[in-house]
């Protein structure tokens, strides 16, 4: 598979980074990956994901103000809101970058709906989904992860 224009996408509820593979004209040779370079198109936080439920459910004081409100309910609309932003800079990139090829990795507790919540002809350009956190990943390391 030839990785030009292909967009590597990893992600997490608290943030997204998006990377545009292109050929290295270094003249380095050896591993196929050494062959290629990542350059960062969108790195992008999603501080609501990062948000503790204390901090949702208080006041700037401390106090809690949703006391009727149930904690798992209140955690699984923060992620759908969340995972919904992520999808919309997902179709953002595809549709400035107009990829051949995705690769994506995203935590398994939440990979699926994330797939799910694509577009159609976005779901069809993935390449190869790992349902696994790498955004910490150095993206000299990145690639191995999906080619090898």
């Amino acid at each position: 598979m030839k990785l030009e224009n292909t967009i590597v996408i990893v992600a997490d509820l608290g943030e997204l980074k998006a990377y545009k593979i292109y050929k290295n004209d270094s003249g380095f040779s050896g591993e196929f990956q050494n062959s290629y370079k990542l350059e960062m198109i969108v790195n992008k936080n999603f501080i609501e994901g990062r948000k503790k439920m204390g901090e949702m459910l208080s006041d700037s004081g401390g106090r809690m103000i949703h006391d009727t409100m149930d904690e798992h309910e209140a955690i699984l609309e923060k992620d759908n809101r969340v995972l919904k932003d992520i999808v919309q800079v997902i179709e953002e990139i595809v549709t400035d970058e107009e990829p051949n090829h995705i690769f994506l990795a995203f935590p398994k507790e939440h990979n699926n709906q994330l797939v799910e919540k694509l577009r159609h002809d976005t779901k069809e350009l993935i390449e190869k989904n790992i349902p696994s956190d790498l955004v910490k990943t150095d993206k000299s390391k990145l690639l191995s992860h999906f080619i090898g």
